[in-house]
């Protein structure tokens, strides 16, 4: 979806094809991730990233942008493009909110500083998709520390089926914290695994907003009753133990083939601040862990057929086969003790090494087709740059507000091939309205 690290550590990981890493774990269940049970990749001859160059200093080296930490950001149309700070626990309604942008060009260590070291919480949510492609469940959900996580160790493959397994291999890209499998949100699986939500509305009962439901459930309308009811769309899982106040990784893919060929999510970057943990009890945390420390992350995975959708709609051919997308949303940095980070519409973004094409979208979270007509990040901050050669590269950002271009930061990415990249800047702190 995206979260910044240096150059020598700060890769935003997208996501490899389909594949199960190691020994599967029990649903609902984790495992401490063995590297002993995962087959090692045959060795291959592979060359060295290259590391990623700034394309400019000044904003004089770009035509018609500014130059935010050595990326060229397109400049946006002050007759269209002002910056907007949203509401997206109101629907993601514009607000004369100021945008809060102290985090800009801050690090974790900076982030993190003054909060408690070797702390642990729970890690749970559910996984999220973009697009279509059914309920995620049985889908493996791998929390990395992000100083062990090295995708350039299978930078220069060639051949499709070493690549896959490289980026799939524990011995190669660094040994996970934990893993589990996501299961059925539905009451008998959920309940077993302790990942209800007590007092929530069920499956079928009324609601009106997406939180009234049980974790892994939506409030939607359904064709054959006219009112909003509670309705399952995820798979869900839970992480115990999962360090606080580091950066981590998620990485999510599929147990199991199923008829939507997922592509498997990297969310980058991701710190389970200690100060923002989950308001303790019923309701807002998973009955197996209510009063303990809980964190809520919603890791990201998306189907073949919205793979294919957003370029073809942008018109594009397709995304070439070892490419990889870069998606996520631009949020501001959020509230010391208060609310976490709201979208931003109207932010400009820039990679250093060039996408085939930037898509920006409508304004509804569920909608996922992009608009040809926009340049700019929606009410709901979204954006999705595709088609991109895999290896380092550097994603930018700035705004215009209060009569003046504002960079919003940079974070450093390298893509993986045929694979997605969450990551959102400059807030790291997520409002979570699903």
């Amino acid at each position: 979806m995206l979260l910044l690290r240096t150059a020598a550590i700060g890769f935003v990981i997208s996501v490899c094809l389909s594949g199960c890493l190691g020994k599967e774990a029990s649903p609902g269940t984790t495992s401490d991730g063995d590297a002993s049970d995962t087959s090692s990749t045959k060795d291959v001859a592979q060359q060295q990233a290259p590391p990623f160059k700034d394309n400019c200093k000044v904003d004089s080296d770009c035509t018609k942008a500014s130059c935010v930490v050595g990326v060229c950001v397109p400049m946006a149309d002050p007759a269209k493009e002002v910056g907007v700070l949203t509401d997206p626990t109101n629907d993601n309604v514009p607000t004369t909110d100021p945008m809060q942008l102290g985090c800009v060009g801050q690090t974790v260590d900076d982030a993190v500083k003054a909060l408690p070291k070797d702390g642990k919480a729970v890690m749970w949510g559910r996984v999220d998709r973009f697009g279509g492609g059914g309920v995620t469940t049985d889908i493996e959900v791998a929390v990395f520390r992000a100083t062990d996580f090295h995708p350039e160790a299978c930078y220069g493959l060639t051949d499709d089926a070493d690549i896959q397994a490289c980026y799939q291999d524990d011995n190669k890209v660094g040994k996970p914290l934990a893993k589990t499998v996501s299961i059925s949100a539905q009451l008998p699986s959920a309940q077993a695994a302790g990942l209800d939500l007590v007092g929530k509305a069920k499956e079928g009962d009324d609601c009106v907003l997406h939180l009234d439901c049980g974790a892994g459930y939506e409030c939607r309308y359904e064709k054959s009753v006219a009112r909003k009811i509670c309705i399952e769309t995820h798979g869900i899982y839970a992480v115990p133990d999962v360090p606080t106040n580091v950066q981590l990784i998620v990485r999510v893919h599929p147990t199991k083939p199923t008829s939507s060929k997922w592509h498997d999510g990297y969310l980058w970057d991701i710190v389970m601040f200690s100060d923002r943990l989950d308001k303790k009890g019923d309701g807002f945390q998973p009955s197996k862990y209510v009063n303990q420390d809980t964190y809520r992350v919603n890791p990201t995975i998306v189907g073949e057929a919205q793979w294919q959708l957003v370029p073809t709609t942008m018109g594009l051919q397709e995304i070439d086969t070892g490419n990889g997308v870069i998606g996520g949303r631009i949020r501001d940095c959020g509230v010391d003790g208060g609310r976490g980070g709201w979208a931003i519409h109207n932010a400009k973004i820039g990679l250093g090494v060039k996408a085939q094409g930037i898509a920006f979208f409508n304004d509804s979270e569920d909608d996922t087709v992009p608009v040809k007509t926009s340049s700019a990040t929606d009410l709901l901050g979204r954006y999705a740059a595709v088609d991109i050669p895999p290896g380092p590269n550097r994603l930018a950002a700035s705004v215009l507000t209060g009569g003046k271009t504002v960079p919003l930061g940079s974070m450093d990415v390298y893509v993986i091939p045929n694979s997605l990249t969450i990551c959102s800047l400059p807030g790291r702190v997520p409002v979570l309205t699903k």
